[in-house]
């Protein structure tokens, strides 16, 4: 089976915002209030948390539901199933990272020192 070359580019509209990763980073182990993970991701603004967390929870990666062991309205967001199957995807790119990094530095030090005038 032939992968359709667009989707590898959705997946990167997917999960290529700034904060995204991190997001599902912190949700990875297990669910969290709005004000946790906003300190828990540190140099996030609000609007940009709710518009990550608006954004992931369309596209069906996490959920949003009220905490019903807490008084009033606390949300609290956690991982859905879809959420939780990227974990294998994005570890291989963490290997890929991992054993290629030093040779993408490399590559940029090289084509930096050619471009300087």
């Amino acid at each position: 089976m032939t992968i359709e070359w667009r989707r590898p580019y959705a997946l990167v509209r997917l999960i290529g915002g700034r904060w995204t990763l991190a997001v599902l980073a912190e949700l990875d182990a297990g669910g969290l209030r709005y004000l946790d993970l906003h300190d828990a991701l540190d140099g996030i603004s609000p609007k940009v948390l709710t518009d990550t967390l608006r954004r992931a929870e369309r596209d069906g990666l996490i959920r949003r539901h009220l905490d019903s062991g807490r008084m009033g309205t606390a949300a609290l967001y956690e991982l859905t199933d879809l959420g939780r199957s990227l974990d294998e995807p994005l570890a291989a790119l963490g290997r890929w990272v991992n054993a290629n990094w030093e040779l993408v530095e490399a590559a940029q030090r090289d084509w930096a020192s050619r471009t300087r005038s």
